[in-house]
């Protein structure tokens, strides 16, 4: 028997609960995980309040990133094996949950744990780089000469895609609220930062730009802030939104966007690691640069344990953090 964090009705994080939990016979493809630590992230809230567009079927374990050692492997796992040190790739399957002591899990979502990372770190990296990966180098194809706009920057996600953005060569320009992350967002990474509460989004990107605008935008709030930097638009933009922490959807002003020859990429890391070819090459891509210290996967200063487990979901929706949360499970 295990503790996990499990949920038996839609709600706040009250509903969560650590509760004993006996593993299942594996599937073909599947592993038992012996789980070292284990990583947030906003559609875990998403999920446990039913307004994910994966549903859970109650009751139901939660979470899709985490790091430990493979304890059992089932029929035709052939890419990893008992002992293996590994970290999950995030998933869009309500079949599966890593928030635990213990977790089952697929091996098509797991990837070797790099010797260079702890246990918090390797539980880290694959949902903050693989969303940034594709909408600024994949998709976006960033490189010297563009001017990157990052919103909502002291996420995970937000954190991780300065780090690629300046590793493409690009200028990365970021936002945040209030302006008092401002020094820990540059510190990442940051070429600039914009305060949104305090400042003209458009007029302060065309300064920074001298009047050329941003080309690749990288943005989870959506809502009234793409109507703030539309005018700040370069020509062939390219607008990815995979969020809608505004809480309301943009209304696309066809009008400008037509002027720069722009687009909106509704995006979703999801829709694209699910083909192994991008998958493969999206994670060569970050190994490598994981190995020879260009990454470092920015970790919340708090790293809470499996006895306050649930506190780290009511700390996410604070919004006080600046990187991912994480539970450490063992020492």
């Amino acid at each position: 028997m295990a503790k996990v964090v499990q949920f038996h009705e839609l709600g706040e994080p009250e509903v969560l609960k650590i509760e004993e939990w006996e593993a299942p016979a594996l599937q073909p493809g599947e592993v038992l995980m012996d789980v070292a630590a284990f990583a947030l992230n906003r559609a875990d809230v998403l999920f446990f309040q039913g307004l994910h567009y994966s549903l859970p079927t109650l009751p139901s374990r939660l979470g899709s990133e985490a790091s430990g050692t493979i304890l059992a492997v089932g029929e035709g796992v052939k890419r990893f094996a008992v002992g293996d040190k590994v970290s999950t790739i995030p998933f869009a399957n309500a079949r599966y949950g890593v928030h635990g002591e213990q977790a089952v899990m697929h091996q098509d979502f797991l990837a070797p744990w790099p010797d260079e990372l702890s246990a918090v770190e390797a539980t880290s990296i694959w949902m903050q780089y693989l969303t940034a990966y594709y909408p600024v180098v994949s998709i976006g194809k960033s490189g010297a000469g563009d001017f990157v706009l990052i919103t909502a920057a002291s996420s995970s996600a937000g954190l991780g895609a300065i780090e690629i953005a300046r590793a493409s060569g690009a200028c990365v320009i970021a936002t945040t609220r209030s302006g008092s992350k401002s020094d820990a967002i540059m510190e990442a990474g940051a070429h600039h930062v914009i305060a949104t509460e305090k400042e003209d989004v458009a007029a302060r990107i065309l300064e920074i730009s001298e009047g050329k605008g941003v080309r690749v935008i990288y943005d989870p709030v959506g809502g009234s802030l793409y109507d703030r930097y539309l005018d700040a638009l370069a020509e062939d933009a390219i607008v990815f939104l995979y969020g809608l922490l505004d809480g309301e959807p943009a209304k696309v002003d066809v009008v400008k966007m037509v002027r720069k020859n722009a687009i909106i990429y509704p995006y979703s890391m999801f829709n694209e690691v699910r083909h192994r070819d991008r998958l493969e090459k999206a994670m060569s891509y970050i190994l490598e640069r994981l190995k020879d210290g260009r990454f470092k996967p920015r970790v919340n200063d708090r790293v809470f344990t499996m006895e306050n487990a649930i506190d780290a979901y009511r700390y996410m929706l604070s919004g006080e953090q600046i990187g991912k949360i994480v539970v450490q499970v063992g020492e």
